[in-house]
C-alpha cells in the first residue's frame, strides 16, 4: 500500500500534548498561508488516481495533511458535527471505503463549501463503488454456480 518506512497522516499528533510543546505552540487556525495556485493544486492529492479502496483512504490521509492536518476533534467541528471524531478516527484508520455522506463531511472539513474538490472527490467515489458492487456481483455469480453443479 505505500512505500516501506514511509509514514502517513493517520491522524492527530497526540504527543504534543503528553510533551506539554501544544500550550506552547500557537497556531492560527484560520489563516493559511497563501502559495501560488498552481503550485498548490498540484502538490494537493488527487483521489482519482486511487485504484481501490485502500488506495483511496490513503489519498484522503494524505489530503487531510494538505489541507491543514487536523486532529479529528477539529473535523468533527469543521463539518458542523455531521460526522463525530470518533468515526473519522475509525474510518480514516480503517480499511473500507467511507459512506458517502462520510465522505462530503471530510471534504467540507478539510476545505469548505467547494463544489469543484467534492465534485472530484465524488467522481473518485462513485467508481469505486461501482467497481466494488461489480466485483461483488461477480463474486455471488460464481458462488450460486459452483453451488448449482
Amino acid at each position: 500500500m505505500s512505500v516501506p518506512d514511509l509514514l502517513e497522516p493517520t491522524g492527530p499528533n497526540r504527543s504534543l500534548y503528553r510533551s506539554g510543546r501544544v500550550a506552547r505552540v500557537r497556531v492560527d487556525l484560520m489563516s493559511t498561508p497563501t502559495t501560488d495556485a498552481h503550485s498548490e493544486s498540484e502538490q494537493r492529492p488527487n483521489p482519482r488516481d486511487a485504484r481501490d479502496p485502500a488506495e483511496f483512504l490513503l489519498t484522503m490521509r494524505r489530503y487531510l495533511a494538505w489541507a491543514g492536518d487536523w486532529s479529528y476533534l477539529e473535523l468533527e467541528y469543521k463539518c458542523g458535527g455531521v460526522v463525530s471524531a470518533e468515526k473519522f478516527r475509525r474510518a480514516l484508520e480503517g480499511t473500507e471505503l467511507p459512506g458517502y455522506v462520510f465522505l462530503m463531511a471530510f471534504v467540507t472539513a478539510c476545505v469548505g463549501t467547494d463544489e469543484g474538490e467534492r465534485l472530484r472527490w465524488a467522481t473518485a467515489w462513485h467508481r469505486l463503488r461501482r467497481a466494488a458492487r461489480a466485483a461483488e456481483d461477480a463474486r455471488l455469480r460464481a458462488a450460486s454456480e459452483q453451488d448449482q453443479s
